[in-house]
């Protein structure tokens, strides 16, 4: 009866540790399956930012170049108002002559006064 028991107990004992076993292989199955999706999504994450920082690239290039385009749609409109302008830029340009004729003006005086005090 004793021999039984023992017998008993060493097939309880067994199966205990094939239990174990098994356990301790699908925990590690499941670990390895958790590390993998770990690293799958670290590259999914770091190629989800490479794809971000190229859009705001190309976007900021996009925006460079409609910039430039408007620039240079602009600039035309800019010289067809500058000739539009014209009656109000001669104004300006008589303002700038007269003080270079004064300017003259006082060259002329000062040799004529030397003229004048030598005779």
């Amino acid at each position: 009866m004793l021999a039984r028991e023992a017998q008993a107990a060493k097939k309880r004992l067994l199966k205990l540790r094939a239990d174990t076993k098994k356990a301790i292989e699908a925990a590690k199955r499941e670990v390895a399956q958790a590390t993998e999706a770990a690293k799958s999504a670290a590259r999914f994450e770091k190629q989800a930012a490479k794809d971000k920082l190229a859009a705001k690239k190309a976007k900021a290039a996009g925006a460079k170049k409609a910039t430039r385009k408007v620039a240079a749609k602009v600039a035309p409109r800019k010289a067809a108002a500058g000739t539009k302008a014209s009656p109000k830029a001669a104004p300006q340009v008589a303002v700038k002559a007269v003080p270079k004729k004064r300017a003259a003006a006082r060259k002329v005086a000062p040799t004529v006064a030397a003229t004048d005090a030598s005779v």
